[in-house]
């Protein structure tokens, strides 16, 4: 079959040009501290933008519904120039030793490598569905065959029907599951479909409103009503939403039924959150009653703090904030020792060793008192567990540095890892004493099945 799309395909918006530059030059993007990447989409692509008004939506490519096109009846499929740029992002550490860390987060584009192992996986994927390899270079876009049904609403029918048949969820069962619905008339569809789905979906066509009008909307089961309460005004008891801001919060804050899913998303506005919901804390819509976060907001909390402190006590974390610790410094360090208090973290300022210096010693279990005599000596904390370990004392360890003698042992037989060409950058596989403190400590107890 033909590409959709007839004779010149329209230029590039301006972040997809960057990315396809990016590739051409094999050359890997630097993320800006905070920066938040999002994936290409093809809802980015304007071809497929174009296509939008007729019912066309791009095929998700979740592994599951790659091979539907496939399947689907070829009045309802069609396809355009794959030009999506594929990109993939890595965290790389940089001065990771004991303590301080840093991530340097890169975006890059799919090498050929990649794409050649796609290939071949898809390649042997649809043999095991008794399909040939699919054709390569394509993006495909389905519509409903079914117009009073939206495409979203029809492919969350079919994980039920594979469960329904007793079929493997694996891909060769999705995909009989898939072909046995599509062989139905709309109106035995209608006639099997039952849930809080099919309710919104019943009650929206009532109104006069079907297919991919709101197949969104039906998806997260908000109907009619469920809908008005959260685009009335926030004052009347509404979220004050449009129906796609709507959709949106219900992605991110997630509840197992819509009446609780309403009233979670009419709280967090009137808590003063945004019509369109944050963008990178949804953990805290999904995992917090709006009532608790209310009692953080009051205690002058913003919702980001909200989210660095989710899982400690509001009083916890205002005594560390009341010693002059960010969210931020307060959970790394918690993370390094979940006993220390800022009363003893404090000291380590007091005593002249920096915050990423001390985040090395609270999780070696060291106190800003021992962490000095360690200092004195030129030792960091990662070397300073090892004499540790052999019982050597900082005295002891204090004469053989002045002798000239190494920061380590010279009779060292442990093994240790090293993330960087630097002292700090190294770690190593010693016991440490019973009652030790400090992550480290904690991890290598569990790790050697000790509670």
């Amino acid at each position: 079959m033909p590409s959709a799309v007839a004779g010149e395909v329209p230029p590039l918006p301006p972040r997809l040009v960057e990315l396809v530059g990016l590739a051409s030059l094999g050359e890997a993007r630097v993320l800006e501290p905070g920066e938040r990447w999002v994936d290409p989409s093809a809802d980015e692509l304007p071809e497929v933008q174009a296509l939008a008004p007729d019912g066309w939506r791009p095929l998700v490519e979740d592994g599951m519904s790659w091979l539907l096109p496939a399947l689907w009846p070829s009045r309802h499929r069609c396809w355009v120039p794959d030009r999506l740029p594929r990109m993939m992002t890595s965290v790389r550490i940089q001065g990771l030793g004991i303590g301080a860390q840093s991530e340097i987060r890169t975006v890059e584009a799919w090498s050929e490598a990649v794409y050649a192992d796609l290939a071949e996986e898809q390649k042997e994927m649809a043999a095991d569905c008794g399909l040939p390899a699919p054709p390569r270079g394509r993006l495909w876009l389905l519509r409903s065959p079914w117009p009073t049904l939206g495409l979203e609403p029809m492919l969350s029918m079919m994980p039920r029907r594979c469960s329904e048949l007793g079929f493997d969820w694996d891909l060769p069962g999705y995909f009989k599951a898939a072909r046995e619905l599509l062989s139905w008339t709309e109106a035995q569809v209608w006639l099997w479909w039952d849930g809080p789905q099919a309710d919104a979906a019943r009650a929206w066509e009532q109104l006069g409103r079907v297919g991919q009008d709101v197949a969104g909307l039906v998806v997260a089961a908000l109907g009619p009503a469920s809908t008005a309460r959260l685009t009335a005004p926030v004052g009347g008891g509404g979220a004050g939403l449009s129906e796609q801001q709507a959709l949106a919060w219900a992605e991110a804050v997630r509840r197992p039924d819509t009446e609780s899913l309403v009233k979670a998303i009419t709280s967090w506005r009137a808590l003063g959150l945004p019509a369109d919901p944050p963008e990178d804390d949804h953990w805290v819509l999904e995992e917090m009653a709006p009532a608790v976060a209310g009692d953080w907001l009051a205690d002058g909390f913003s919702f980001e703090d909200v989210g660095v402190w989710l899982g400690v006590s509001l009083e916890s974390a205002r005594m560390w904030r009341d010693y002059g610790f960010t969210p931020a410094q307060a959970r790394a360090l918690l993370a390094a020792d979940s006993t220390v208090t800022p009363a003893e973290a404090v000291t380590f300022d007091e005593i002249g060793i920096d915050a990423d210096t001390r985040l090395g010693w609270v999780e070696a279990g060291f106190t800003a008192a021992q962490a000095r005599t360690w200092t004195e000596v030129d030792i960091l904390a990662s070397e300073a567990r090892v004499w540790r370990s052999m019982g050597r004392s900082v005295d002891a360890v204090g004469r053989h540095r002045a002798a000239g003698g190494a920061a380590l042992p010279d009779d060292l037989q442990v093994g240790g890892f090293a993330f960087g060409p630097n002292r700090a950058d190294r770690n190593y596989g010693v016991a440490d004493p019973p009652g030790t403190r400090g992550r480290i400590a904690t991890e290598s107890s569990r790790d050697n099945g000790h509670p």
